[in-house]
């Protein structure tokens, strides 16, 4: 039996999605620094607003989430098992840390929405 806290059971298939994660988030910072440099106003609160009032960015910026929090779920996993040896340790860790990973995107729906 596998560990069932792994992202896909399979390290090659993580390696994979890891990589396409990785793109998406590339992609998203891409956009990020074209929206910044090419901001027509000052950059206040109402200029984020009107660009985050677009669905598309709002879909776009949640799939970015969902892809950091997946990169950074294999990437944390894959540490806790090849260096936390005590089986309570790990547990709590990993526990903890899908926690964190659910708190932010509940803080990030309730920003974007």
């Amino acid at each position: 039996m596998g560990n069932v806290t792994s992202c896909t059971r399979s390290g090659l298939k993580d390696w994979f999605l890891q990589r396409v994660t990785a793109i998406i988030i590339m992609l998203y910072a891409i956009f990020v620094v074209i929206v910044v440099l090419t901001l027509s106003g000052d950059g206040s609160y109402h200029t984020w607003l009107a660009i985050f009032q677009n669905t598309w960015v709002k879909i776009f910026t949640i799939l970015a989430f969902l892809s950091l929090m997946a990169h950074a779920w294999i990437g944390m996993w894959t540490i806790f098992t090849d260096y936390v040896t005590c089986a309570c340790i790990r547990g709590f860790l990993q526990v903890a840390a899908i926690v964190g990973y659910l708190a932010c995107f509940i803080w990030l729906i309730c920003i974007l929405f």
